[in-house]
């Protein structure tokens, strides 16, 4: 199989790994330094990836971040009669635009934290000075700034303007949740998701993962009543959506709410979910491309591997690193080879007996 991988994510070199383990592919890459062979194309030039994968008889291009997802490849790649695994259309409207998410989340009735939006900076500002600390403060947009949680009008304000003057043209200002982040991943053949798995998102190094923290109940309860009956709602009103999704929740000491979607895995998540299914993903792919996810694959069988995931910050940027193993000491490796220190891995241990 010749497989074509295009974006600048963590998924795109997890996929690189995946796909190049099975010797009858040949896999491409736009990604540098991945185990397949890199593409020297930029995913702005829309033209040029298409003929090379023309020219190179791609048998399936898959579109590994938002960037590429969202930018027009997909539509160009389908009128040349190529297969490309991504969602396209008016449904990136629940990924792409954060505001157009949140209101229809809310049309939908499922629980979400309180929003307003802006376009103008002085009524951010204005409504800002009125609302309780901490506040929530999110680019409409994906955007390299990310999301900025403020605990003062001052910092509130001065995100504002940042968001503003770095381009944003809407803001959302959103209620701060205490609680536990976590999302889930699902692929979707444009009606039916069908559930890959999810991770919680941790605050500080091998956190203890509370083996009660989400039960099977809640996370069927989630798929019907959440996630389901927003997809089926999605491709009535913009369009059925093909491709994988991510759920970004948060669970508070009485709720699950729901935050916003993802076109795609997000890095500290991707190598996670690719590597926890025990499926040949080139099958799933195909399958949601054809229509027959759900006819082909009811549910997905998952593999036993754990994971340990540590967040930490460097040179005042958050760096995610994700680390799995389908043994402690295969993980304990790696991580040694990223510096974690002894206490580090003492809590590792300790957090490992949470994660079978």
């Amino acid at each position: 199989m010749r497989i074509f991988l295009i974006g600048k994510s963590a998924a795109a070199d997890a996929f690189a790994d995946y796909f190049t383990q099975n010797p009858d592919n040949i896999v491409f890459s736009t990604l540098k330094d991945t185990s397949a062979q890199w593409v020297d194309i930029t995913q702005n030039n829309i033209s040029e990836l298409r003929d090379f994968a023309l020219a190179n008889e791609m048998s399936l291009t898959v579109l590994c971040d938002s960037g590429s997802i969202s930018g027009g490849i997909q539509k160009s790649f389908i009128e040349a009669g190529l297969s490309v695994f991504a969602p396209e259309g008016e449904c990136l409207k629940l990924t792409d635009s954060k505001i157009w998410a949140k209101r229809f989340i809310y049309r939908n009735k499922i629980p979400t934290a309180r929003f307003q939006f802006f376009e103008k900076v002085q009524a951010a500002i204005d409504y800002i000075r009125q609302n309780r600390f901490p506040a929530v403060i999110k680019p409409d947009a994906h955007s390299a700034i990310g999301t900025r949680i403020c605990e003062t009008f001052s910092a509130a304000k001065s995100a504002v303007e940042e968001f503003f003057n770095t381009g944003s043209k809407r803001i959302l200002v959103e209620e701060y949740i205490s609680g536990r982040e976590f999302s889930i991943y699902a692929v979707c053949d444009g009606y039916n998701p069908v559930i890959i798995g999810d991770c919680a998102t941790y605050q500080n190094s091998f956190a203890k993962l509370d083996a009660d923290f989400l039960d099977r109940e809640e996370k069927n309860t989630l798929l019907n009543n959440v996630i389901a009956p927003l997809i089926s709602s999605l491709a009535k009103e913009a369009g059925e959506y093909t491709g994988i999704i991510g759920f970004d929740f948060i669970k508070s000491k009485d709720k699950i709410y729901l935050l916003e979607c993802n076109s795609f895995f997000k890095d500290l998540d991707a190598q996670m979910m690719i590597n926890s299914l025990d499926e040949d993903w080139a099958k799933i792919l195909e399958s949601t491309i054809s229509g027959t996810l759900c006819s082909d694959f009811g549910s997905f069988k998952t593999s036993q591997s754990a994971f340990l995931s540590a967040e930490f910050y460097e040179n005042g940027q958050k760096i995610n690193i994700c680390k799995s193993g389908r043994t402690f000491n295969e993980a304990r490796e790696r991580l040694i080879e990223d510096g974690a220190d002894e206490k580090e891995l003492t809590e590792a241990i300790k957090t490992w007996k949470y994660l079978q």
